[in-house]
């Protein structure tokens, strides 16, 4: 299981290697958890095998492949790649560790994706753990929508429960908004992007939320900025992809 101490630990040893000029980190923050998508394990559609090895984080769908998270912030403008670990641990797979200008840090775990239970599980803790008081900080689950799938049920009887704080709660799965909006409400975070209709959980969206976040927009910018990001991609109208995030629905209060 993934803590704070160890994250926060793994923040510490990257930027003792940066140069002075860029030794104070931000304190703007999102924890990125990937689980890679896996055409045996998931009830999935499958993808091509290549991309849907679950254990193949450098071609996987969500991670290594042109839009996974890891490819994808490497290159996309103002972002950089500041150092990546694999085989962190049985489940996790690879972790990397990104900043976009001087604004954000990002750090994202490639789960194992017939571990998508564990990813769940880990990702409800994390957003149920409130920020540092001098901080903001974002917690963001990408991949298959896992809870749509009934050997992961059980799980949910392990989701946190907490008192609301103001850590903000990102979904990239398909319809995520009616299967996990309630638990992270009750975890005491606040779901500001989630879904309302099957989606491709692409990194692009991630990239677009990431900024949005770190210029403090708000909740309805957020999910503005994310289907405009997928409606791009996609090459589907602007009204199209912002459906897909119900960015003309009437938003939660921050």
């Amino acid at each position: 299981m993934i803590t704070l101490r160890s994250i926060c630990l793994f923040s510490v040893l990257f930027f003792t290697v940066l140069p002075s000029s860029a030794a104070t980190a931000p304190n703007t923050h999102i924890y990125v958890i990937v689980s890679l998508v896996d055409n045996v394990s998931q009830g999935i559609e499958p993808v091509p095998a290549k991309i849907g090895n679950g254990d193949d984080p450098h071609n996987n769908l969500y991670w290594g492949a042109l839009y996974g998270v890891k490819t994808f912030l490497s290159k996309a403008d103002g972002w950089r790649k500041l150092g990546c670990e694999q085989n962190i641990s049985d489940t996790i797979l690879e972790r990397c560790q990104f900043a976009w200008k001087d604004n954000l840090t990002v750090i994202a775990d490639a789960y194992r994706g017939s571990r998508i239970d564990q990813a769940m599980l880990d990702f409800m803790q994390q957003a149920a753990t409130p920020p540092n008081a001098a901080e903001r900080e974002m917690v963001v689950f990408i991949g298959h929508d896992g809870l749509m799938d009934e050997q992961n049920l059980p799980i949910i009887d392990r989701f946190p429960k907490h008192a609301g704080h103001d850590k903000q709660a990102v979904v990239l799965a398909c319809m995520s908004d009616e299967y996990f909006s309630e638990y992270l409400l009750a975890a005491g975070s606040k779901p500001v992007v989630t879904t309302f209709s099957f989606m491709a959980p692409e990194a692009y969206v991630l990239e677009a939320v990431a900024r949005g976040f770190a210029n403090q927009a708000s909740e309805a910018e957020l999910r503005s900025s994310a289907g405009a990001a997928y409606a791009k991609y996609q090459r589907i109208s602007a009204k199209a992809g912002k459906s897909v995030f119900g960015a003309k629905m009437q938003s939660r209060p921050l």
